[in-house]
């Protein structure tokens, strides 16, 4: 198991953290629910591609540890993505609602905006490190 192949998850997982422990929008329930999922996924999402790595670690190595590699690497986009856009929705939408000029909401906004850019910038840097396929 070589560990830089998992640092593409520690942006993700901190800003989650982040979130989940300074954000007032969420009851400590839900935090603990989100501490707990997030674990959880990120435990069974490197034991999985470690056993698909090992599974084809001889060479040459077939096309099909590409093809389930990157299969797993989708699902894993997507079962780390969904729930954090969830997240950062219900945050701005909180900050939004609470803010009661202009401006506040202006900026409340180019947050959210500048937010998303960076998650599918992330999503395209996930996919390319962790579900590269030649």
């Amino acid at each position: 198991m070589d560990v830089s192949d998992y640092y593409p998850l520690i942006p993700l997982l901190v800003a989650v953290a982040v979130i989940l422990h300074r954000s007032s929008a969420f009851a400590p329930m839900i935090k603990y629910i989100g501490y707990g999922y997030f674990f959880v996924l990120t435990v069974v999402f490197i034991t999985v591609r470690e056993r698909i790595s090992y599974l084809y670690e001889h060479p040459p190595i077939p096309a099909v540890y590409w093809e389930k590699n990157s299969w797993w690497s989708d699902i894993g986009l997507v079962l780390y993505l969904m729930p954090t856009v969830v997240l950062f929705l219900m945050v701005c939408f909180f900050w939004f609602k609470r803010e009661k000029d202009l401006k506040g909401k202006t900026l409340t906004f180019l947050f959210f905006l500048v937010g998303m850019i960076l998650l599918f910038v992330y999503a395209f840097f996930f996919s390319m490190t962790l579900g590269y396929r030649p």
